[in-house]
């Protein structure tokens, strides 16, 4: 049986799988949270056939399409039967709603699925994310963490997550730290700004909470800016101030950024060249060296005190007053004191 339905009816239920048709390129710049990718074309035949489309013959074209779709349907088949034979129901979506997805819809319904087809595919789901985002009302309290790089702001996040309290990880959903050498710490490219919006309002709709924590950031991190509601909400939170030895910051920067990567010590090079006019050329082809030759930490230490820690002076003096300071030598002893603060301000 088919059913079409509106994204609306189907995003807060458990029980739905979504199944997203589109090329491996389209989901990863976004896709609906927890879909599986079950393309029916490959990023190549995507291309292929969209320039027979408009360059050669539109016909051709579909019989191309079918070609390559036909010779994944028992899979999807198979698939699909799986997931329903778990009490879960399934949703498929490609970019507007229209023959990707309905050709596959009407296959397996044939065949016996029950199948959810979403109105608009993918364009309905991205609208319905930015017009819930635009009417966000809620009145929720951000604790921002501040301080220099290396004093572990993105760990104690994680840690406070684990331990179950709201967190709230900007810089993880834009998968950028904001620094040239943003993009070396996290797997994968700079979140898009559809992504990121997924992830926030994935975030703030699963989790009942009236605080979360957080950490400083600039409005843009990487390639996406924060919303404006959500901006609003970090300059006014409560703040906080870690503070640490220079030489454990260096260690959590060395965790960090240096990676078991072959392509690793490229990935430095070509990032902190971007800084040759603050740097200057004596000092760049200084640190490239010391790079060369694994001399990591007097890099990072050099990094911290001559570039970085001078730039973070102004965004941590633009705080009047900060609501708490965190001095710690392990990052358990922040843990504490942090979670002491919530306690106590019943946050």
């Amino acid at each position: 049986m088919l059913n079409k339905v509106l994204i609306s009816e189907v995003i807060d239920k458990d029980d739905i799988v979504y199944i997203d048709v589109r090329s491996p390129k389209e989901y990863e710049e976004d896709h609906v949270p927890g879909a599986y990718n079950m393309p029916i074309f490959t990023d190549e035949e995507r291309e292929e056939i969209g320039y027979i489309y408009k360059q050669v013959d539109a016909e051709k074209a579909k019989e191309l399409g079918l070609k390559y779709a036909a010779s994944r349907l028992y899979d999807y088949y198979m698939k699909i039967k799986e997931i329903t034979g778990k009490n879960k129901k399934v949703a498929i979506y490609c970019f507007r709603g229209g023959m990707r997805s309905n050709s596959i819809a009407q296959v397996l319904s044939m065949m016996g699925l029950e199948v959810n087809l979403i109105i608009g595919g993918y364009k309905s789901y991205r609208k319905y994310v930015s017009d819930w985002l635009s009417k966000y009302n809620k009145d929720i309290k951000l604790v921002v963490l501040h301080g220099y790089t290396g004093v572990a702001k993105t760990k104690i996040l994680n840690i406070l997550e684990q331990k179950g309290y709201p967190v709230l990880n900007i810089e993880k959903m834009a998968r950028n730290s904001g620094s040239v050498f943003g993009s070396i710490a996290f797997d994968k490219d700079s979140s898009s700004q559809k992504y990121f919006e997924s992830k926030l309002y994935s975030a703030l709709k699963e989790m009942d909470s009236d605080y979360y924590f957080t950490e400083s950031e600039s409005k843009r991190i990487g390639k996406v800016v924060m919303p404006e509601f959500l901006y609003d909400k970090l300059i006014n939170g409560k703040h906080i101030l870690l503070k640490t030895d220079i030489n454990n910051r260096v260690q959590v920067a060395l965790e960090d950024y240096i990676k078991d990567d072959e392509n690793n010590e490229e990935l430095l090079i070509s990032a902190i060249s971007k800084l040759k006019n603050k740097l200057g050329a004596n000092n760049l082809s200084e640190y490239i060296n010391r790079i060369k030759s694994k001399d990591y930490e007097y890099v990072i230490k050099e990094l911290m005190q001559k570039y970085y820690d001078p730039l973070y002076d102004y965004s941590i003096d633009k705080i009047e007053q900060y609501d708490k300071i965190v001095m710690y030598d392990k990052i358990d002893d922040a843990i504490k004191q942090l979670e002491l603060y919530a306690s106590e301000y019943r946050l």
